[in-house]
């Protein structure tokens, strides 16, 4: 789907909630729901907060990142011109990674299965059994590219495996 992504400053309401854009003003309201032209909803700045403080978000504020269609893009700068920043491809690569996921880790981790597969190992060491093919199957387990459950790839954690994923496109606003 051919998207633009566009970052949003969200201030906070008197009474402490989120204050997002009323995306119902936008002219493109009248004909249909503006969230259909959205893709995989909100990404939050997780490394500044509405409570944290940094050099492009005082307390008060966070940056939200948003996939919308080209229209949406087009209507919101206009309506909202002081909240609505278009973004390059790389600069909404740079968001998303520094930003919307630097805290999530690469791969994900089955703990069970890695647990179970270390306390085979330990006890078939114990009884003084083979381990040759247990170790590969551990190996295997441990490559997040492989199919073999353990460790899994996180395809949210960069840009362009998340953009796969979403089956996103970035194209320019009209």
């Amino acid at each position: 789907m051919d998207l633009v992504p566009i970052k949003v400053k969200i201030g906070l309401r008197s009474n402490g909630h989120a204050d997002h854009p009323d995306w119902y003003k936008l002219p493109l309201a009248q004909e249909m729901e503006p969230a259909t032209q959205m893709s995989s909803g909100w990404h939050y700045d997780k490394t500044s907060g509405h409570k944290e403080s940094s050099l492009d978000s005082p307390i008060g504020m966070q940056w939200g990142l948003l996939f919308v269609t080209p229209r949406f893009a087009k209507e919101a700068k206009q309506v909202f011109p002081k909240l609505i920043f278009e973004l390059t491809e790389a600069e909404a690569k740079d968001f998303w990674e520094n930003r919307c996921t630097a805290h999530i880790p690469e791969n994900k981790a089955d703990v069970n299965v890695l647990q179970a597969l270390q306390a085979e190992l330990a006890l078939r060491k114990e009884l003084g059994q083979d381990t040759i093919d247990l170790k590969i199957k551990i190996a295997k387990a441990l490559n997040p590219e492989d199919s073999e459950p353990g460790l899994r790839k996180n395809k949210q954690k960069k840009f362009d495996e998340a953009k796969q994923a979403l089956d996103i496109s970035i194209v320019a606003s009209e």
